[in-house]
């Protein structure tokens, strides 16, 4: 069976490290896989660049489907709510070298985001009568607001029902699509978790504790809170706050420049972009990783970072909504959450973690819980469920 996979982001983008490792379990599960991605994606917003330490060669085919470029016109006209996606112009091209690839006899699977790897999916399958799998890693309709959520319903009133199998990364999103009206037997839970098993760090003994934030910087992730937590406990209890060192990692993006280091303050220092080949020694110098969602429309997901902490043996300081993130890092013991929006909060969760004692017992937890969260199991399980089809 042959099985192709649509995602517009893949290597050597920054930031597509997990859509290569989907790929990858796809291909050790027993899928005969080939790859359609994006050829020539704009990079106009700098949410994407190059990175090199990502690398794109495999053992299975990846076709490049390029389009006419057209830079920022899609975010405007996806903002506007004129298209369903700002990567709707590659739609046509991506279906066009999909259906170069499976047959009646085959399967296409896509993952969201963005929703132009789904639309592409399902014209795919209508064009060939090969099966369709929808993979959600990001809840859709829930996220969509105004002109875009008309237009968001209807795509996916449309996939869910063209779907043979729908996969989803938490079981808040599985029971939203059963509320749909999607059957329960055409869901698979797929959850996140770590790729690799890393040689775990020594935890280190430093004087100071060190806490980074590695990932997107965008008003959806609102890291520059930990910016307001800091000043707040510089202001409140400064012999603390000089215990703390705080380092920020993300594209530099138009949010990062607007927002995030406007907000900087003493013992906050923002690093740039960090290649995926450096995120190691970084988690591997730091106490603590950060993580955070700024709204509780975000409360269904569990963001990857997360488990990139987990894998790297460290404990987790949190802004989140009370969901699924939380949930996780409440039940295993892992971290410090204050609810998300809240800066007086997560300033008292950073005086405590001043303390190196409570630090190494959260670090203990992680390293008894970790392999709990590995997310081979799951995507092997999905890649045996599409053969199944």
């Amino acid at each position: 069976m042959k099985v192709c996979f649509i995602t517009a982001q893949y290597p050597p983008l920054s930031r597509t490290y997990r859509r290569f490792q989907f790929a990858r379990l796809l291909s050790e599960g027993g899928c005969d896989l080939e790859v359609v991605t994006h050829g020539n994606i704009s990079k106009a917003l700098r949410t994407f660049t190059n990175d090199t330490n990502l690398s794109s060669q495999s053992s299975w085919p990846v076709h490049r489907a390029n389009t006419i470029p057209w830079y920022l016109t899609g975010e405007i006209l996806f903002r506007l709510g004129l298209v369903a996606c700002p990567y709707a112009n590659w739609v046509q091209s991506a279906t066009r070298a999909a259906s170069k690839v499976v047959g009646p006899a085959d399967v296409v699977c896509s993952v969201y985001p963005p929703l132009s790897n789904h639309i592409a999916a399902y014209r795919t399958a209508q064009r060939t009568g090969a099966r369709l799998v929808l993979d959600f890693r990001d809840e859709y309709l829930g996220l969509s607001h105004g002109l875009r959520r008309r237009q968001a319903s209807r795509w996916q009133a449309r996939l869910l029902a063209a779907a043979d199998l729908v996969s989803v990364a938490t079981r808040a999103v599985a029971d939203s699509f059963v509320q749909q009206g999607l059957p329960e037997d055409r869901i698979h839970l797929t959850e996140n978790g770590y790729w690799e098993v890393p040689e775990m760090p020594e935890y280190p003994s430093t004087e100071k504790v060190k806490i980074v934030y590695v990932g997107a910087i965008s008003g959806a992730q609102g890291p520059e809170i930990l910016c307001a937590a800091m000043a707040l406990l510089q202001r409140d209890d400064p012999q603390r706050a000089q215990r703390l060192e705080i380092e920020i990692f993300g594209p530099d993006n138009p949010y990062c420049r607007r927002v995030l280091q406007p907000s900087l303050v003493a013992g906050v220092s923002y690093g740039g972009y960090l290649p995926a080949g450096q995120v190691r020694d970084v988690l591997s110098a730091a106490h603590v990783g950060f993580l955070s969602l700024a709204s509780a429309q975000y409360a269904y997901a569990v963001p990857g970072k997360l488990y990139d902490y987990i894998a790297h043996g460290r404990p987790v300081l949190a802004s989140l909504p009370k969901g699924s993130a939380q949930a996780l890092i409440q039940r295993d013991g892992i971290g410090l959450v204050a609810d998300c929006g809240n800066a007086r909060e997560l300033a008292q969760r950073l005086a405590e973690l001043v303390d190196p004692e409570v630090c190494r017992a959260f670090h203990d937890r992680v390293i008894d819980a970790r392999p709990r969260h590995a997310a081979a199991p799951h995507f092997l399980s999905l890649a045996a469920r599409i053969q199944a089809l």
